[in-house]
């Protein structure tokens, strides 16, 4: 009899998951670093230690179906593994909040492209993530990775909550992006939206890209110091209110290209200007630049270097720059081992209170500081 009904069970069971086309994936990405770090104007010299770093190691679920009128809707429901707030956040492995990364209900069709509701990465960021330029500005580990707001370069790359996004199809090699992140929970200030569009062209080994980017009411900070487009945000275990200024604007301009040999070399430029528009007429600007080499010996090994620039953030003497070389081995299609040695440094003066730092956080160099470290990572994706 048991087995009667655990057969009826599995039957009544089967078809609705057969229909279901949905993937589990995912991907473990952790290093072991050895770190130091020279004293800064005001901050001391970090001792030399050994410690476990995670690199945005994440598990998620896809899925799509097949519309009657021939279009697929989609959906995804992403989650870091990482990603736990708190100080040292880069240490633990374990946490971060369900669905906190990209994560979405959408749908596509080969005329009118790809939409997109939920929280997802605007197309400023997507450009260089989820593009052909991917592997010269993005195949790194979190700690060698120069992006985002208080990084060296990309520094408007976010990821936005209440983002309405499209992608277009491609014609010819070339696509459009673009995004806004809605501001959900606007102040008396003003309603703060964040518009992106970029531009994308393949030709063969020839790849290249243009972005776009206006933050309404916020100054450069307010964009780059939270996660989605609300007034209130926790970033790493801060939470921001009220983070909007009226009157004040971001604007961001980036531009990079790419092209790869057929013999395994594969070079990259990039460059980035930012204005900060203040609500009292005190506005700054300044330049990021990005350059990345990698050469494949085979289809298992690869060499890795970049260089970025960050010059005068926000005014003043506030200039960072990162610099690495990494050797990427990979023992399957899903597992890879990275040797790497990166190098951030800030040479802003006194005065200067802006904290350049890595992808990862696992370094923040502050005024006048050199932070080094040396690592060996793997990651495996399923």
């Amino acid at each position: 009899m048991k087995k009667i009904i655990a057969a009826a069970l599995g039957l009544a069971f089967a078809a609705p998951f057969a229909m279901a086309d949905v993937t589990i994936y995912g991907s473990i990405r952790e290093s072991v670093e050895y770190y130091k770090g020279d004293a800064g104007v005001t901050a001391a010299a970090l001792p030399n230690a050994v410690r476990l770093v995670d690199s945005s190691s994440r598990i998620g679920f896809r899925g799509t179906d097949k519309w009657d009128n021939g279009w697929t809707g989609l959906w995804q429901l992403e989650t870091g593994l990482g990603a736990k707030s708190g100080t040292n956040s880069y240490k633990s492995v374990g946490g971060g909040a369900w669905g906190g990364r990209n994560s979405f209900i959408g749908f596509k069709s080969d005329d009118f492209g790809t939409f997109r509701a939920g929280n997802y990465d605007n197309s400023y960021k997507t450009m260089l993530t989820s593009s052909k330029l991917s592997p010269l500005f993005d195949d790194f580990l979190d700690t060698v990775d120069p992006k985002g707001g208080k990084g060296t370069f990309a520094q408007l790359a976010t990821r936005l909550n209440d983002s309405l996004s499209w992608d277009s199809p491609v014609w010819a090699g070339f696509q459009v992006r673009a995004n806004v992140g809605l501001d959900s929970s606007p102040t008396p200030a003003g309603k703060a939206p964040i518009y992106d569009v970029t531009a994308l062209y393949n030709l063969q080994g020839f790849n290249a890209g243009v972005s776009y980017q206006y933050a309404k009411n916020r100054t450069f900070n307010q964009v780059t110091g939270i996660s989605n487009a609300s007034n209130v945000a926790t970033t790493s275990g801060t939470t921001t209110t009220n983070n909007t200024t009226n009157g004040a604007n971001v604007q961001g301009l980036e531009a990079v290209v790419g092209y790869n040999f057929a013999f395994g070399l594969g070079l990259g430029a990039g460059i980035e200007h930012i204005k900060n528009e203040g609500a009292n007429g005190q506005d700054t600007s300044w330049n990021n630049y990005m350059a990345t080499v990698n050469y494949w010996f085979n289809q298992k090994f690869e060499l890795q270097g970049l260089y970025t620039k960050s010059n005068n953030v926000n005014g003043g003497d506030t200039d960072g720059q990162q610099y690495s070389f990494s050797a990427v081995y990979y023992m399957s299609k899903q597992t890879r081992l990275y040797l790497s040695y990166v190098d951030l440094k800030n040479s802003g003066g006194a005065t200067n209170a802006f904290s350049f730092q890595n992808n990862s956080a696992s370094l923040v160099a502050a005024n006048g500081q050199d932070l080094k470290t040396g690592l060996l990572g793997v990651r495996t994706d399923f």
